[in-house]
């Protein structure tokens, strides 16, 4: 007691206790040696548009509605390009231009390739127009490709009455929907990495493959052609190539033009 009676008692000269200083150590981390030079902002700029998603995402249901009800189908047409017996066993089952399957994965195949042409000119070619650019663009391209088969078969039905080969005609057209329908699920397979991955590597191996079906079409188209035997090899090769690669060699020069007036 008597210790405590003679500390001194801070309470009556209103007087706190000192808290000593804080002694910090030097940190082992170091700060950035680098200094800003200049202040910008950047505009945030998207790796794809929100409707090439769109487009893509329906493709994909589309393609799985028709996957899940019409998978015998799917496996027929897959089949077909191969065998002269798929095709017979394709088309004792059903009419394939009348099914709903045909139009799933014909929708696919336009909305599908016209995004492919569309990014195509978009990494490669880089030519502008005036009026269209973006989703605008794209549906004018899908619009023309959608065009450019109609005059096509309209041209082979035609045709076909003139020279009254209607069962021919029917093979080639088949021949025709069988690879479009192919090509549609080939190129949406390879289409998503294209898309987002921004790899002409892989931009390149989609067309090769559309090429490589293309010419697999030209030359079934050549067979069926062939059991005409009132036609000489060389009419049917002149039919063949105005009908098939005719248009093409025009579509190319008139985008090579329209890359030339730009300067690209």
């Amino acid at each position: 007691m008597s210790s405590i009676h003679a500390a001194t008692d801070t309470t009556f000269s209103m007087q706190s206790m000192v808290v000593p200083d804080t002694v910090f150590s030097k940190s082992i981390f170091a700060s950035y040696q680098l200094h800003p030079g200049n202040f910008r902002i950047n505009n945030v700029q998207r790796v794809q548009p929100d409707w090439v998603l769109g487009i893509l995402v329906f493709c994909f249901i589309v393609f799985a509605w028709a996957q899940v009800y019409y998978h015998k189908r799917i496996r027929q047409i897959i089949r077909a390009p191969f065998s002269k017996r798929f095709i017979n066993q394709l088309t004792r089952d059903g009419n394939l231009f009348k099914e709903r399957v045909s139009v799933a994965l014909g929708i696919v195949y336009f909305l599908a390739f016209s995004l492919l042409l569309y990014e195509f000119n978009d990494q490669i070619l880089g030519i502008t127009f005036p009026l269209f650019h973006g989703i605008s663009l794209y549906w004018v391209i899908a619009i023309f490709n959608v065009a450019i088969m109609a005059i096509k078969v309209m041209l082979v039905q035609m045709l076909g009455i003139v020279f009254k080969t209607k069962e021919t005609t029917y093979n080639y057209l088949l021949n025709m929907l069988i690879f479009a329908l192919l090509s549609g699920m080939a190129i949406l397979s390879v289409l998503v990495f294209v898309l987002y991955l921004k790899s002409t590597v892989l931009l390149y191996l989609c067309l090769i493959i559309f090429t490589l079906l293309f010419l697999f079409r030209f030359v079934r188209g050549f067979f069926i052609g062939i059991a005409m035997t009132k036609f000489s090899y060389l009419f049917l090769f002149v039919y063949l190539c105005s009908l098939e690669i005719l248009p093409l060699l025009v579509l190319i020069k008139i985008l090579l033009n329209q890359a030339q007036s730009m300067g690209v």
